[in-house]
């Protein structure tokens, strides 16, 4: 399958309502988007424990998360009234994304006693997990901002205008970007490929400057295709809330996995 066409479908399926997010923490008493950031963050160090697990991972489980907290689950409602249930939910999506994407066998009892220390019982993981599973419909594969960014930027017009060495910078730049970005609820509500392609651009932006690399042209290639344009309104406020991001944390996240955007560069 070609780029652009992977690209077409992995748009078209993101825009599907089984895949998108709704504002779901404005019907919020006690879960806040301070709390959201803990629970994504609790996700990256604990993935960041796992050897081997991409921190593409743990933002598989945030896009599992927030999908469940839009459903009409009767747990994704309390959980905007209890924060605990939320965690609960926080865990039961990581779990389920370790099994999906790497095969892990997770112990329900191993969770329940290592990672929440008894907090939640082994039953009441399973209960959850199978509440999410059908809150999901059983879809556990739609795109996340990293599937988008490795497809842009192996876009045929793409390549050639970039030396591989910091086309494989940009991209891990781009994720590390995108992983801080999630973390953020109003910068996760936006569509997976918004976030990939901002990312890109921000990325471009904190990479040393290449003379045989013209962001012009790269964000062109990948507008031609995709639509999405940086001079868009959504796209420009987008960036800044992304840049604003990270000059508040100049550090990039030392716990992802892909670098962090100083200790890359």
């Amino acid at each position: 399958m070609s780029n652009p066409h992977l690209i077409s479908l992995m748009q078209q399926q993101e825009r599907t309502e089984a895949y998108r997010c709704s504002d779901y923490l404005a019907f919020a008493n006690s879960m806040h988007p301070d709390d959201r950031q803990a629970q994504c963050n609790w996700s990256y160090h604990t993935v960041a424990s796992c050897k081997g697990v991409s921190p593409a991972t743990a933002v598989m489980a945030i896009s599992y998360f927030d999908r469940f907290m839009s459903s009409n689950s009767s747990s994704a409602e309390l959980a905007l009234e209890d924060i605990g249930v939320g965690q609960l939910a926080c865990v039961t999506c990581l779990v389920v994304a370790l099994k999906v994407h790497y095969g892990f066998n997770v112990e329900t009892d191993f969770v329940s006693n290592a990672i929440c220390r008894d907090m939640y019982s082994a039953d009441e993981i399973n209960r959850m997990e199978i509440e999410i599973l059908q809150s999901l419909d059983w879809r556990l594969n739609g795109p996340i901002p990293h599937d988008f960014i490795d497809a842009y930027l192996n876009l045929h017009e793409v390549i050639p205008t970039i030396d591989s060495s910091y086309l494989d910078s940009l991209a891990r730049c781009s994720k590390a970007m995108a992983e801080l970005a999630v973390t953020r609820y109003e910068v996760a509500l936006h569509y997976p490929s918004a976030i990939a392609f901002t990312s890109i651009c921000c990325a471009l932006l904190y990479l040393e400057a290449v003379p045989s690399v013209d962001s012009v042209t790269v964000l062109g290639c990948i507008k031609r295709v995709s639509g999405l344009d940086f001079n868009d309104h959504t796209t420009t406020r987008l960036f800044k809330t992304m840049i604003g991001l990270i000059q508040e944390f100049p550090s990039g996240g030392s716990s992802r996995g892909s670098g962090g955007v100083v200790k890359m560069i």
